[in-house]
């Protein structure tokens, strides 16, 4: 069992949380978005904050909730009927929310990007994006594209859509997981950094073209499916480094 605070004092402190990461992502949390009991003996971590989850993470036993997207605050002080309700279910069972939005994308270990790389067979090199959203992986030695492609499907456990139109052996990439498809001045830096492959969860409608004309492959695979690897490495470091059960509650999307 841990106390309710020193979970709080110990990811806050391994996430890197700072009063700079509120001024880049002002409205998702990054860190403790509702406070439950002060004693935590069952942690539950999961990717999105949901009625479903909740009331599956209280069949487990839980008494803290560790997410990646945890409660979208609604704008102004107007509370609509979906945030009450999913409040309610919080409160009525005492139950702590934690959501590490921009730090669970941007962290060097454990972060959804420095993981896609890692799993991809690459290294984590430079931050990605003027606020560090994501990472750029440089590999070993250049990489078979369509044999990445594979692994890309295998990883993250779904085809999703993939633009084949890079270079034939990739030695650099690009992760920016969940709604992270570049945009035309993103292209131009990806190009001039020899970017072989560029990693994301969903496509825009423009991005077929745009990489075809980049000459820069693409892998989309799902908001979800590239958000996962993040908060699984952070389970793990809870069951290593924290005095509680935890349980990682897994609820896929195709999306």
């Amino acid at each position: 069992m841990i106390r309710l605070d020193d979970l709080v004092a110990f990811l806050d402190a391994y996430m890197g949380a700072s009063d700079v990461v509120a001024r880049i992502d002002p409205h998702m949390a990054n860190g403790l978005q509702v406070r439950g009991r002060d004693q935590v003996r069952t942690i539950v971590t999961g990717v999105s904050a949901s009625v479903r989850f909740f009331e599956e993470a209280v069949a487990l036993g839980a008494d803290a909730l560790v997410v990646h997207h945890a409660l979208n605050m609604p704008a102004g002080i107007h509370f609509d009927q979906l945030f009450v309700r999913r409040l309610r279910v919080l409160f009525d069972h005492g139950l702590s929310l934690f959501g590490y939005h921009y730090l669970l994308d941007s962290h060097a270990e454990v972060g959804n990007n420095a993981q896609i790389i890692t799993r991809l067979g690459a290294r984590p090199t430079q931050r990605y994006t003027d606020d560090g959203w994501g990472w750029v992986g440089d590999f070993e030695t250049p990489v078979d594209r369509d044999a990445l492609l594979a692994r890309c499907a295998e990883l993250f456990g779904q085809e999703g859509v993939h633009y084949p139109f890079g270079p034939a052996s990739v030695g650099r990439m690009v992760a920016l997981s969940g709604s992270g498809a570049p945009r035309p001045p993103d292209l131009e830096w990806l190009i001039r950094h020899q970017v072989g492959l560029f990693v994301t969860g969903e496509p825009r409608e423009s991005s077929r073209e745009m990489f075809r004309e980049a000459g820069i492959s693409c892998v989309a695979a799902g908001h979800y499916a590239t958000e996962r690897l993040g908060i699984l490495a952070l389970t793990e470091v809870l069951r290593r480094e924290v005095d509680a059960e935890v349980h990682f509650l897994d609820l896929p999307n195709p999306v």
